[in-house]
C-alpha cells in the first residue's frame, strides 16, 4: 500500500463527489442532508485501487463557499490534489481559493480534472480548457497533467485511473520518523467497540495499545484497535487515512479540530511564531487561523524581515503545533483567504526578536535549534522541550545537538535533564554575576562576601538555578571568584570595616569584652555609640567574620573569648554531673534565665550539646555511647 492521500478541490456542484464515486464505487455524501440536496457538506473519505496495486487513501471536500473549514480540514493531508473544473462552467471562485489554499498549504503536485465533458460541445470544452490553462500558469499546477472525463458516461476514467497511477510512483511519501499527531476529524461510536477517531496521520506511526492523550483537552486513553483504509492493522504510518478505536473515553470526550498524540510530549499553545507566504492585505482586526483540521480567532502582529513576511500570532483557543507546521489564515468578514505559512517557534518566550526568526527561517537545521535556545534564555531549553518543537526526537536533532555542542555554540548545563542553553547567555550571566559581586562589596566593604541566594534573587529574568550553580563553579574555578565558606567574593577581595567604621568596630568589641556574658542586644549597643542600625549591623557582621565575635541568636553577640569559656564550662560541669538543665546554666555562667536560654539553645544549634527530655548532655559522648 502506498501511503499517499488523493483530494478533491474545486467550485461547488464541480461534480467531485460524483467522481469519486464513479473511481471508486463509494458514496462519500453519507449525511442525509447532503443526498437530499446533492451537496458535499462533510468531508468524505475512501480509497482507491491503482492497476498497479497500489491503493491510496481518498479525501472528497466540499466546494461550497459556506464548508471552506471543512474544505480546509481535509486538504492539510493531502499529497496529490485532483482539481475538478466542470466543462460547462470552467474557473470558478472556489476554484480560485481551492488552488490557493492547496499551494499555501505545500501541496505541490496535482492533476486537472475536467468534468461534464459529455455536456458540451468541442467548442465550449476548447474554450474552458484555455480558461483552466491561463488560471493555472501561475500556479503549482502549471505543469499538470490534464485528463477529460465524464463521471455519469464512464468518459476518460480509465485514464484518470492511469494518470494518477503514474502520479503516485514519483510522489515521496511522507517519513514514518518524527513524533507522530493525529488531527481529528471525525467522532463516532461504534457498537461493541467504543468511541473511534479519524484522521490523517502527516507524521511518525501510532501502535495498538500505545498510550495518547487527547489535546488540548487534555483527556488520556489507550489505542485499542487501528483500522487502514478499513483493514485492522497493528501499526498506522504517515501518510493514510487512520482510524483508532480510544479505549475508556466517550464521544463527548474528543472533539473534531483536536489531535491524538503521544503522551506527555507535547503541550498546546495559544502564540506561535509563523513565516507567512501573504496573497492578499491582512488588515485590521482579528484572524481566522486554521491548522489541521482545528479553527480559532486570533491577532496577528506582522513584520518583513529582509523581504519575508513573519508574525507572532496570538489564539484565542490553543492548538498543537510543531515547526514547519502550517496553516491557512482569513478574515473573519468577509471570509475570504488572506494567506498562510508554517510554524517557525510554537512556544515563544521572549519578545519577538528579528535576530532569532533569522535564525528559525534558515535553511540549516542546526539554526533552528539555535534560534529556540537563544528564545529560550537563561532559563534553557530540554532536548524534550527540542523533540516536541520539531515533532522529532531522531538521529537528525541528536547530530545537530552534538555539533553545537562541539563548537561550542550551546552548552548542556543539565546532564540529568539533557537541558541546554545557548552560550551568549553563559557570556552574560558570567559578566551579571561578577558586576553583582563588585556592586555588593562596594555597598558592603565590611562584609566578607555574598550569598549565594542573594546573588541569584539579585540577577533579573528567569535563570535556571543549575545554570547558575554551573556559571558560578566555572567562575571559582578560572579564579575570577572565590567561596568563602557559604559566600561569594571578587578574587583577593579581603573584607575591611575602613576608616569611618574602624574605630566602631574597636569601640563595639570592648564594650562586648566588658560585658562578659550579659552582652547588650545589638540595638542597645547602637543606641550607646549613637550609630545607625546598619552601621553596628556591619561592624558586628565583620568581626564575626574575623572570629571574633560569634552570634548566639540574631541580635546578641559574645566574644570569642567567652564563647570559649562557655563551651568549657558547659563541658567540665555536664563531664562531673552527666547533664544539665537551665538553672545550672544560670549558676556556672552567672546569668539570668533571659541569656542561660539563648546560650543552652545556641549550643544545641552548634552540636556541642544535646537536648534530652528538658536537660543537656555532650553531643560527643552521645557519639562515643552510640559506637
Amino acid at each position: 500500500m502506498k501511503r499517499i492521500i488523493i483530494g478533491t478541490a474545486g467550485h461547488v456542484d464541480h461534480g467531485k463527489t460524483s467522481l469519486i464515486r464513479a473511481l471508486t464505487g463509494v458514496d462519500c455524501d453519507r449525511l442525509k442532508e447532503e443526498k437530499e440536496r446533492g451537496l458535499t457538506i462533510e468531508l468524505g473519505f475512501t480509497s482507491l485501487l491503482l492497476p498497479s496495486g497500489e491503493r491510496v487513501g481518498v479525501v472528497d471536500v466540499p466546494g461550497h463557499i459556506k464548508f471552506i473549514r471543512h474544505m480546509l480540514s481535509g486538504a492539510s493531508g493531502i499529497d496529490l490534489v485532483l482539481l475538478v473544473v466542470a466543462a460547462d462552467e470552467g474557473v470558478m471562485p472556489q476554484t480560485i481559493e481551492h488552488i490557493q489554499i492547496c499551494e499555501l498549504l505545500g501541496i505541490g503536485r496535482g492533476i486537472i480534472v475536467l468534468t461534464k465533458v459529455d455536456l458540451v460541445d468541442e467548442d465550449l470544452l476548447e474554450l474552458a480548457s484555455s480558461d483552466i490553462q491561463d488560471f493555472v500558469s501561475k500556479t503549482f499546477l502549471k505543469d499538470a497533467p490534464v485528463v477529460e472525463v465524464s463521471s455519469t458516461k464512464g468518459k476518460g476514467l480509465d485514464d484518470l485511473v492511469r494518470v494518477i497511477d503514474e502520479q503516485i510512483q514519483t510522489i515521496q511519501e511522507k517519513k514514518i520518523s518524527g513524533i507522530p499527531m493525529l488531527p481529528v476529524d471525525r467522532v463516532f461510536s461504534i457498537k461493541g467497540f467504543g468511541t473511534v477517531v479519524t484522521g490523517t496521520l502527516a507524521r511518525g506511526f501510532f501502535t495498538e495499545d500505545q498510550e495518547v492523550e487527547i489535546l488540548p483537552g487534555g483527556h488520556k486513553a489507550k489505542v485499542r484497535n487501528i483500522q487502514v483504509h478499513g483493514q485492522e492493522v497493528d501499526k498506522a504510518m504517515a501518510g493514510t487515512r487512520t482510524a483508532i478505536n480510544l479505549q475508556g473515553l466517550g464521544t463527548e470526550d474528543v472533539l473534531r479540530g483536536e489531535w491524538v498524540v503521544p503522551t506527555k510530549i507535547f503541550r498546546p499553545t495559544r502564540v506561535i511564531d509563523v513565516r507567512l507566504n501573504l496573497i492578499d492585505e491582512p488588515g485590521k482586526g482579528n484572524i481566522r487561523f486554521h491548522i489541521d483540521t482545528a479553527e480559532t480567532i486570533g491577532e496577528m502582529s506582522l513584520r518583513n524581515i529582509d523581504g519575508i513576511d513573519v508574525a507572532r500570532i496570538r489564539l484565542k483557543e490553543p492548538v498543537i503545533a510543531s515547526f514547519g507546521s502550517r496553516f491557512i489564515i482569513r478574515r473573519v468578514s468577509p471570509s475570504t483567504t488572506i494567506g498562510g505559512g508554517y510554524v517557525l517557534n510554537p512556544f515563544p518566550v521572549r519578545r519577538f526578536s528579528e535576530d532569532i526568526i533569522k535564525d528559525l527561517i534558515s535553511d540549516d537545521f542546526s539554526r533552528h535549534i539555535v534560534g529556540l535556545a537563544r528564545d529560550a534564555g537563561a532559563r534553557g531549553i530540554s532536548r524534550h522541550e527540542f523533540a516536541a518543537a520539531f515533532a522529532d526526537e531522531g538521529p537528525k536533532l541528536e547530530k545537530a545537538l552534538q555539533e553545537l555542542l562541539s563548537n561550542g555554540e550551546i552548552l548542556r548545563f543539565d546532564s540529568v535533564n539533557d537541558v541546554y542553553v545557548h552560550t551568549s547567555y553563559v557570556h552574560s550571566l558570567k559578566e551579571l554575576m561578577i558586576k553583582g559581586v563588585d556592586k555588593y562589596h562596594i555597598k558592603n566593604p565590611s562584609s566578607q562576601g555574598m550569598s549565594r541566594e542573594h546573588l541569584r534573587s539579585s540577577l533579573k529574568g528567569s535563570i535556571n538555578i543549575k545554570l547558575f550553580h554551573k556559571v558560578l563553579q566555572d567562575l571559582v574555578k578560572k579564579g575570577e571568584l572565590e567561596e568563602s565558606g557559604p559566600d561569594i567574593k571578587k578574587a583577593g577581595f579581603r573584607a575591611s570595616l575602613g576608616d569611618a567604621l574602624g574605630g566602631l568596630g574597636e569601640k563595639a568589641y570592648s564594650i562586648l569584652i566588658k560585658s562578659g556574658f550579659e552582652p547588650p542586644k545589638a540595638s542597645e549597643l547602637a543606641s550607646e555609640l549613637r550609630v545607625t542600625a546598619k552601621d553596628i549591623e556591619d561592624v558586628l557582621g565583620f568581626l564575626r567574620s574575623q572570629g571574633k565575635l560569634f552570634r548566639i541568636k540574631d541580635d546578641l553577640y559574645i566574644t570569642d573569648e567567652f564563647e570559649t569559656r562557655l563551651r568549657e564550662k558547659v563541658k567540665m560541669f555536664i563531664t562531673q554531673n552527666q547533664t544539665l538543665n537551665p538553672s545550672d546554666m544560670k549558676e556556672i555562667t552567672g546569668v539570668s534565665r533571659k541569656y542561660a536560654i539563648p546560650y543552652l539553645e545556641y549550643l544545641d544549634r552548634i552540636h556541642f550539646t544535646v537536648r534530652v527530655d528538658n536537660v543537656r548532655k555532650l553531643a560527643s559522648s552521645l557519639k562515643n555511647q552510640d559506637r
